[in-house]
């Protein structure tokens, strides 16, 4: 059976010969497919673009069962006995490529592909990478020596998949549902090469069953100066900059916007003194979006900074950019501007003052309390991290919002509170960190408000906030809500509650261990058998101290698995109970 995209290939092929060179917006078709044209049953006998691992027996299936578009999708599932489908790429060993398809994942499903560099045998594969799914969080493994990504992907829906692979540039990178997931060099593997072979959908055991469509696999062109990361332009100095019309796929960090989010222009910059660095599009007269990475090359970038719309210029610029951060001389930082709302260009400004953070102004220099009543005079910190979604704009205020920033330290474990119910008539909304202050990716959410003072009331408060003696707890207000400067005065109070009734057992808290921690899968725990007393209940407690999970270990059991998929990403508290011995140990689950 003929394919549904052999016309578009032909199209893309006059269009590469006619044109001397393809473009991002007129890229060269190697491969579109929306599936419609199979009948049901395993693919490979109807389309020469897929084939099987050697040694199976079974293809990718054409099933009915879900579509993104038509009728038609692949089915990848461990229930399908000898299934294990390879997706052709051509082989292609130069070039610049984006591969594509939408990928849907049941809730109680798990998925797995990898990347094939060269053709495998029934003895040998060539992986480049792995990607898994389980449960609405996913890891990258890659083989460049670095640490797996992980991410998060919406289950029971369809959602893209994103291959950018520049093989001449050694580059790739991986974006799952309109976020990039990393970058890595795209000749790593468990053998090195260049060569860009095949997919691999391959369900590793029964609980694999997921759904592919609308495939496919363009050429574009090489990578111009500014258009990516790793073709970044050098800025030397501060001063005013012009950013060229937006164009390509440098962006793809959050797509939030009325745009695609995909193209971009980036920057360099290497401070050669300590200050504080700002990004300025006000005036430009463009809707912009800006992003500040700090990172010693592009396959290990942390968010410093985000911003959509700050530029009150009274002039109808509110919706240019502007975005603060504190840098370090040597250190390198990068500056993306992406197309999530409009593809001209535009000038910026980028400055650097060389002096310390304000207090409060930056988490970095975050105003050290204790508990007791604290006035915010003015919420004027150009570095809101604001989560829920930190690293995620289109569940953040990031786009808008200024902060005042504190910290707290307890000295013991305990119960922290945070109101400003009694002393507050404006729209308030904090949030609550640990972690390390230096990239959006280092700190953890572990608690948030926005008007939980009462019904009607848009003031915030929190009670029992679970924390842990010695560790450092980040308090951000933010003015997303506040109707202007006068509107931004008020106060707060931090309370804290040191834990009451049975006391700590330093005895048994060293008898047990947890692992992995931070988790994204299952904790283990296991009790040292000669600490073991008979029957022992094992808890998860969130930072409000509600249960979530729960196991008891008896007969002389010293280890249990709990599972953790299922539950947010934040900061925990898991207790042992025996008898009248309690213990606790802080978890994290990413």
């Amino acid at each position: 059976m003929k394919k549904s995209y052999t016309f578009f290939f032909l199209i893309g092929l006059m269009s590469f010969t006619l044109n001397a060179q393809v473009t991002c917006d007129e890229p060269g078709v190697l491969l579109m497919d929306d599936l419609s044209a199979y009948a049901t049953g395993d693919i490979t006998f109807q389309s020469d673009d897929w084939d099987t691992w050697p040694g199976a027996t079974v293809g990718a299936e054409v099933s009915t069962e879900q579509a993104n578009t038509g009728s038609n999708s692949i089915k990848i599932d461990g229930n399908i006995d000898g299934q294990d489908a390879l997706l052709l790429l051509g082989g292609q060993e130069s070039g610049h490529y984006v591969l594509s398809w939408s990928m849907f994942v049941y809730d109680s499903t798990s998925a797995y592909f990898n990347l094939q560099h060269e053709a495998p045998t029934d003895t040998e594969g060539f992986w480049a990478f792995d990607v898994l799914f389980e449960g609405g969080k996913g890891i990258l493994e890659k083989y460049d020596g670095s640490d797996d990504a992980s991410f998060v992907y919406p289950s029971g829906t369809w959602f893209p998949v994103y291959l950018f692979i520049d093989i001449d540039s050694d580059y790739a990178r991986l974006v799952i549902n309109e976020r990039t997931v990393d970058t890595w060099p795209f000749s790593s593997g468990s053998t090195e090469s260049s060569q860009m072979h095949s997919i691999n959908f391959y369900p590793q055991n029964t609980g694999h069953s997921y759904f592919i469509d609308d495939i496919s696999l363009l050429e574009i062109p090489a990578a111009e100066a500014g258009q990516y990361c790793y073709t970044a332009e050098v800025l030397e100095e501060p001063g005013f900059y012009a950013v060229p019309e937006l164009t390509c796929y440098g962006g793809s960090y959050d797509q939030g916007g009325s745009g695609s989010g995909f193209k971009a222009h980036w920057y360099q910059y290497t401070p050669s003194t300590d200050g504080i660095m700002s990004v300025s599009s006000c005036g430009g007269g463009v809707d912009s979006r800006v992003w500040i990475f700090k990172g010693a090359d592009c396959e290990n970038l942390g968010i410093v900074g985000v911003n959509d719309d700050r530029c009150d210029t009274g002039d109808g610029d509110d919706y240019a950019s502007y975005r603060e951060a504190v840098v370090t001389a040597g250190d390198t930082y990068y500056i993306m501007f992406d197309d999530a709302w409009s593809e001209a260009g535009f000038g910026f400004e980028l400055a650097l003052v060389e002096e310390a953070p304000a207090e409060g102004q930056f988490c970095e220099s975050a105003e050290d309390i204790e508990p007791g009543e604290h006035e915010v005079g003015a919420i004027d910190g150009e570095s809101a991290v604001a989560g829920p979604n930190i690293n995620n704009t289109s569940g953040s205020t990031t786009n808008y919002a200024q902060s005042k920033w504190y910290q707290f330290t307890p000295g013991s474990d305990g119960y922290m509170s945070i109101s400003a119910c009694d002393f507050a008539a404006s729209d308030t909304h904090f949030f609550v960190y640990t972690g390390d202050c230096s990239t959006f990716e280092g700190l953890n959410l572990v608690a948030q408000n926005d008007n939980g003072c009462g019904e009607g009331l848009l003031t915030s408060s929190l009670d029992s906030i679970e924390v842990a003696g010695g560790e450092t707890y980040y308090i951000e207000w933010i003015d997303r809500w506040m109707d202007g400067p006068g509107d931004e005065l008020y106060i707060w109070e931090l309370g804290f509650d040191a834990f009451v009734g049975v006391e700590q057992d330093e005895g048994l808290k060293q008898s047990f261990t947890v692992f992995p921690n931070p988790a994204s899968d299952v904790l283990n725990i296991r009790l040292e058998q000669s600490q073991f007393k008979g029957r022992t209940q094992v808890t998860l407690l969130n930072m409000l101290g509600q249960p979530l999970a729960e196991r008891q270990l008896d007969g002389g059991e010293v280890q249990l698995q709990l599972p953790v998929h299922s539950i947010p990403a934040g900061t925990y508290q898991l207790r042992v109970l025996m008898g009248d011995r309690q213990a606790t140990q802080t978890v994290l689950i990413k």
